[in-house]
């Protein structure tokens, strides 16, 4: 795939993923203006909702061009040009993403941290009983487990899909 079509890709994927699809960016720093507002220059990790931005963005190029970024892919800060450049050079390791995409698949998910939470909500509910601090307790940990359930649902369909579309591209080729 030719430099300037992956780059109109990622524009479109960019534009798609956007809070407000017009709204103006600089290429320099763009995955800051995912959000709205935008981001102070490479902060958009620095929020939640940030957060969230970048890694669907970010998956959403995976599906895009059949590619897996590397844990290190994802922990960087892309202008689109550089974007571009890692797009096209994963793109070019097929093999690699095929082995990156099989240790997602067989990784398994654990859910030590939930559980605690439960065990430390049940033992706040055993403590005071029905009190306000526990119903209080009971609101926080419970947006903090569906935050990190639903994510982790959203990883696990993302895979799904890209399996699927890993397995096309490797048909087509």
């Amino acid at each position: 795939m030719e430099e300037p079509a992956v780059k109109d890709k990622i524009l479109e994927q960019f534009s798609k993923s956007r809070k407000d699809p017009n709204a103006y960016f600089e290429e320099s720093h763009f995955l800051d203006y995912l959000t709205s507002p935008e981001h102070r220059k490479d902060s958009v990790k620095n929020s939640f909702k940030g957060v969230r931005a970048y890694y669907r963005f970010m998956n959403a190029l995976e599906l895009e061009f059949g590619i897996c970024f590397t844990l290190p892919d994802l922990d960087k800060y892309y202008s689109v040009d550089t974007l571009t450049k890692k797009v096209i050079e994963r793109i070019s390791k097929r093999p690699g993403n095929l082995m990156i995409l099989k240790q997602r698949n067989t990784e398994n998910e654990r859910y030590f941290f939930e559980i605690g939470l439960i065990l430390i909500l049940i033992g706040v509910y055993a403590w005071l009983g029905i009190h306000l601090v526990t119903i209080v307790t009971a609101i926080v940990i419970g947006i903090i487990i569906y935050w990190i359930v639903s994510s982790k649902i959203h990883n696990r369909n993302h895979n799904k899909r890209l399996t699927i579309r890993m397995h096309s591209i490797k048909d087509v080729a």
